[in-house]
């Protein structure tokens, strides 16, 4: 789902690293060069090195080999015991697989349980990453024993074969099965620290000494067992994506005991910008769980569809009811997840739609201050840019008045020339001298006169620029409405 359709996951190829660093147990030449035998792979000149490409091949069929054909391996000496060996490597899909059989060069040489050794048991175990499928084992054998031994046969030999590494083996079925008429053993194979069931081997016994006709059932068995891969792959990924949304989930119930709606404003915007993150989060693992959902059920289709091509009544019966039985649990448990997470998807919205309302108001309410605020201030300084224009206005009136009432008290400066006595003890009181007395006539004239214009000016000037109250008639003093 991450990855476009014209493009491969950057782990893609660890599979056949895995395969190349096999070649340094067993040494076959061609593991070692096989990079320039596949054709995900292209020669880059300047590094000098095989790349492998980015994006998707167009193959007109499953082989991944530039040839078309499997690469035939050079048998290499393992101790005494001359190992070849055959690789086929595909492309299944959206998936790489391949398959290859080991086998001792001389078919007339008989190998015992103990000598599995030789073919570096803890090698063919391939790291698994991530994008790891998983890996089956198959052992084939032909021994002269009754049906009831080849348990034990089977049990000897991958007892020995896992002899040395830390792997341990879990019989399926108790071993009631066969495929092509043939005894069939499968074992889940697990390794500490790993629950996944990435690992598995099978036997087949032909102690019967027919030739099953396994060509045939080739393609259809390979393609059993990678959609089966596919599909025990897939479910642990759905119940960690149930995990992952169930504590993003736990994340959002705490958000929402801690909400309520007298926050303040910063501390709403704060928790609604927290919200976007959380619920990409969960929409992702819930978009994730439908598509585990969606590879189970058509994985099971296709491994259906396969198993009935070869698959016999009396054959191994793990196999047909993990079709039946297994992917149907699976897919159950997955639509429990999804009834589980879906209503939270549903609350994450509505909260997040609250937090946006409650945000807007909350907003607008402070925009709305902040412009009673604005208006209040622009009004106190017209009120006071007005207050001192009316006081300019008041006192220059005032000045004028005053200035003119004194010039014309001031025009009898003549009168400084008339001529005035100092009081004697003939007359001891005089009256002052005519020009002082006009002077102060002036002075007390003119401030009078200037103050009573500033005064009646400044009143007469605020009266007339306050706002103007208008009085609507009470409703005793209107007349009725309706026809007279």
């Amino acid at each position: 789902m991450t990855e476009p359709l014209d493009r491969v996951s950057p782990q893609a190829d660890l599979i056949w690293e895995n395969l190349i660093k096999l070649s340094e147990k067993l040494p076959f030449t061609e593991l070692k060069d096989l990079k320039s035998k596949l054709a995900c792979y292209e020669f880059d000149p300047e590094s000098n090195v095989f790349q492998h490409k980015g994006e998707s091949l167009n193959l007109i069929n499953l082989w991944l080999t530039k040839e078309q054909q499997p690469i035939e391996l050079t048998a290499i000496n393992q101790n005494g015991l001359a190992i070849g060996g055959k690789l086929q490597p595909f492309l299944l899909n959206d998936t790489y697989a391949f398959d290859l059989a080991l086998y001792p060069e001389n078919p007339d040489r008989d190998i015992a349980p103990e000598e599995l050794y030789l073919f570096e048991p803890s090698s063919l175990f391939l790291d698994c990453s991530e994008n790891t499928l998983g890996e089956t084992i198959w052992f084939y054998g032909e021994t002269p024993v009754r049906d009831a031994e080849c348990q034990d046969a089977a049990d000897t030999l991958v007892t020995n074969f896992l002899k040395n590494t830390q792997f341990t083996a879990r019989l399926v079925d108790e071993g009631k099965g066969k495929l092509l008429k043939v005894p069939l053993f499968e074992y889940e194979i697990k390794q500490e620290n790993q629950p996944n069931k990435l690992y598995k081997i099978l036997v087949w016994i032909n102690n019967q000494a027919i030739n099953p006709d396994f060509t045939s059932a080739y393609d259809n068995l390979l393609g059993a067992l990678w959609t089966r891969h596919k599909i025990e792959y897939v479910y642990p990924q759905g119940r960690e994506s149930y995990k992952k949304a169930r504590k993003i989930y736990s994340e959002l119930e705490a958000k929402i005991k801690e909400f309520k709606q007298d926050l303040p404003l910063e501390e709403l915007q704060k928790l609604l910008e927290s919200m976007p993150e959380l619920s990409m989060q969960y929409q992702r693992q819930l978009r994730n769980l439908q598509a585990h959902y969606t590879t189970i059920k058509t994985n099971q289709i296709n491994y259906q569809n396969y198993l009935q091509e070869f698959w016999r009544s009396g054959d191994i019966p793990s196999w047909g009811e993990f079709g039946e039985n297994t992917c149907k649990r699976y897919l159950d448990q997955i639509e429990t997840y999804l009834s589980y997470i879906q209503p939270g998807k549903d609350l994450i919205g509505e909260f997040i739609n609250t937090l946006r309302g409650l945000v807007e108001i909350e907003q607008a309410k402070c925009d709305r201050q902040l412009q009673q605020t604005l208006q209040k201030n622009e009004e106190k300084e017209k009120e006071k840019e007005r207050n001192l224009q009316n006081t300019i206005q008041a006192v220059g009136t005032g000045i004028g008045v005053g200035v003119g009432f004194a010039g014309i008290l001031a025009a009898g400066y003549p009168l400084i020339e008339k001529p005035w006595d100092f009081p004697s003890p003939q007359h001891p009181l005089l009256p002052p001298h005519p020009f002082i007395i006009a002077l102060v006539l002036s002075c007390l004239g003119g401030g009078g006169l200037g103050w009573l214009a500033w005064f009646w000016t400044k009143r007469h000037l605020n009266a007339k620029s306050s706002p103007q109250q208008t009085s609507l008639p009470s409703p005793q003093n209107q007349l009725p409405s309706g026809d007279v």
